[in-house]
């Protein structure tokens, strides 16, 4: 046991969080491991139905009677987009969906759908007794605020500068996740696009002195050394994802566990996928899709779904986007279990007095 500010606020032996990871990646068995070893296991919710939310918590609640986080993101003010925006964000995906053999015009007519509203997401949250919940991409309302606080529930939010940390904790959350540039997936950023911000380490230092809540550094993070280093540096807790996606629980498709594992593959942050800028494996994609115009998340995300689903069946993995850190490249391949048993065995051995 090794105890930090967030170590203490959760009720955990470690200063250790498996990152949430949207696309069923940290499944119930992930993050159930996890928490049973000590750690943070963290369920990604972000886009699930209440009904979802319910199944996903009770099957980990059923793996696992130590504590877990639940993610969620938060959408405020999203519009549907113009007939002119679509239209525009679909002329520039026209060469891509050429490409796989998809007549794109159907996308002129294609409904879009807002996300889930995050105040029914909360109600199911609520009523199931979840004991710690992280927001990413923003601030939730006063009310979502003062309704979990209400039921004594820790909130966590996500910052992906110094500006955006403070105003997290400005708002009276518990903790603050600090995202540097080197983080795979969605970049969390809700004050800027997200295409720049500080690295995990210089953002560490940033907020050094601004920042009094409990940090939980994410972004680049791959082993129990790294983990030992930033705690010596003054996080509370470090946040892993990209280390999480080898294991067999990520239950990842051979095509991306293959693009990762060849340890080759360059990273670049791109919002053609989705919408929101996102670190993903570079590719003809990522390439063709720079400076064109694009739809807001999550409206982007809905028309690349064809294309992303027809490429994943032909293994056409360029148009496939592969969510992947900077550190990636150093990732093995092995159990939830045994990642989990080396990065606490590992920083045991670096953390000093233990």
């Amino acid at each position: 046991m090794f105890k930090t500010r967030f170590t203490d606020l959760v009720g955990i032996q470690w200063p250790i969080v498996q990152a949430p990871m949207i696309g069923g990646f940290s499944s119930p068995e992930m993050v159930a491991t996890v928490s049973n070893l000590g750690c943070l296991g963290t369920l990604a919710l972000g886009n699930s139905s209440p009904d979802d939310i319910e199944q996903l918590y009770t099957a980990t609640r059923k793996l696992t009677k130590k504590p877990f986080a639940v993610n969620l993101f938060v959408s405020n003010d999203i519009k549907l987009p113009t007939h002119e925006e679509k239209s525009k964000s679909v002329k520039a995906l026209q060469p891509s969906y050429d490409e796989l053999g998809i007549d794109p015009s159907y996308l002129h007519h294609k409904s879009l759908t807002l996300p889930i509203d995050l105040n029914t997401q909360i109600e199911t949250i609520l009523r199931l007794n979840v004991p710690i919940v992280s927001f990413t991409f923003g601030i939730p309302s006063a009310q979502i605020i003062s309704k979990l606080k209400q039921k004594g529930i820790v909130i966590v939010g996500t910052a992906t500068n110094q500006t955006e940390a403070m105003r997290v904790q400005q708002k009276g959350f518990d903790a603050v996740i600090l995202q540097g540039i080197e983080a795979g997936g969605h970049r969390a950023s809700f004050l800027s696009d997200g295409t720049s911000g500080p690295s995990t380490s210089l953002l560490n230092q940033q907020t050094s002195e601004s920042i009094t809540i409990p940090k939980i550094l994410t972004g680049g993070i791959m082993t129990g050394q790294q983990i030992a280093s930033y705690i010596g540096q003054g996080a509370d807790a470090c946040q892993l994802g990209s280390a999480y996606l080898f294991t067999d629980e990520a239950k990842l498709d051979k095509a991306y566990l293959d693009r990762l594992l060849a340890g080759e593959s360059q990273t670049c942050l791109s919002k053609g996928f989705t919408g929101k800028y996102a670190r993903v494996v570079s590719s003809k994609f990522t390439d063709v899709m720079k400076n064109k115009a694009v739809l807001a998340f999550p409206f982007q995300g809905q028309l690349t779904m064809d294309m992303r689903t027809k490429a994943t069946a032909i293994n056409e993995n360029d148009f496939v986007p592969f969510w992947a850190g900077e550190s990636a490249s150093i990732g093995q391949r092995q159990s939830t279990a045994s990642l989990t048993h080396k990065l606490i065995s590992d920083f045991r051995t670096k953390v000093p007095d233990m």
